[in-house]
């Protein structure tokens, strides 16, 4: 796979005019507080691990006896084939038997960020590692994988092969790209993307503090590789959002006007500082057309 390293960046000009006019969001307030009644929040039915194991309806990974942290998951349903992300490894699993022939990838963050990470205070095995955090389809022979690399955000290409009888599972370590805007620093800040027409739109925080979070799109086609992200306002844009989800979800018959929906909480920016009601959120983002809408 070829990723084009030569393109020259845009103007912080266009950039910015091309981000007004594509991430402009149509913010629907749901004014219910988030934290509900008791009743709401009692599951109907549970069951413990040992329940599930009695039951037969489940069959646990034996690999996850390693101690491993695992942050996501991707199904690909075409291959039969399911890929988890953990603390520093990534697994290829088949949907037939999830313990036959499983494969794996050992990608660990590098050592002088570790060592970095300890340094700014950070736990050494509950942060100071490469929690994979995003899994992707980009295309049909290539997942896009990012980890959290010691806080210091990194991203790459997995190889699956051309064709479905291939069974392959490499990662492309001469094309890794900084993962920033695209990965948060912190393996458990609260993120979300989704991958559509090789674009990679998520809601993540951008600094290693986690407090300017943004909607951004990145990747794309190879002759069109650059970041579009929210304005850093306190007035206009995001207030501390924690990202729930985001999807592509078609509006009518035509793809063109499809959109990319962003769900989170954020602090209300009414009232005074210590009075900071928790709202929850939906931000729309079209995809192709280069108008805003708002309601």
């Amino acid at each position: 796979m070829i990723v084009n390293k030569n393109e020259r960046p845009r103007s912080r000009s266009h950039d910015f005019y091309l981000f007004h006019a594509l991430v402009m969001l149509s913010m629907t307030t749901l004014f219910l507080p988030v934290t509900g009644t008791s009743k709401q929040n009692i599951p109907r039915l549970k069951l413990t691990y040992k329940d599930l194991l009695l039951s037969n309806s489940c069959i646990p990974f034996l690999g996850s006896s390693e101690g491993l942290d695992f942050q996501t998951i991707l199904l690909d349903e075409e291959r039969g084939r399911l890929l988890l992300g953990a603390k520093d490894h990534i697994f290829l699993l088949s949907l037939v038997d999830l313990n036959k022939n499983f494969k794996k990838i050992y990608w660990p963050a590098a050592k002088e960020r570790v060592e970095l990470c300890k340094l700014a205070g950070k736990d050494a095995n509950t942060e100071c590692a490469n929690f994979i955090r995003v899994l992707q389809p980009y295309n049909k022979t290539h997942v896009y994988v990012c980890g959290t690399g010691a806080f210091h955000p990194i991203c790459g290409y997995i190889d699956l092969g051309a064709y479905k009888e291939e069974v392959m599972f490499k990662l492309d370590t001469h094309n890794l790209e900084s993962g920033r805007l695209k990965c948060p620093f912190d393996p458990q800040q609260p993120f979300a993307s989704v991958m559509t027409d090789e674009y990679l739109y998520s809601g993540t925080a951008s600094d290693f503090l986690g407090k300017d979070t943004a909607f951004t799109r990145s990747l794309g086609p190879t002759h069109d590789h650059h970041y579009i992200r929210t304005d850093i306002s306190e007035h206009h844009w995001l207030n501390g959002a924690k990202f729930i989800g985001t999807f592509s979800i078609p509006d009518t018959y035509n793809p063109d006007d499809d959109k990319i929906y962003f769900f989170f909480r954020e602090s209300s920016q009414e009232g005074s500082t210590s009075d900071k009601t928790i709202l929850s959120r939906v931000g729309r983002v079209c995809k192709n057309f280069l108008y805003f809408e708002g309601g």
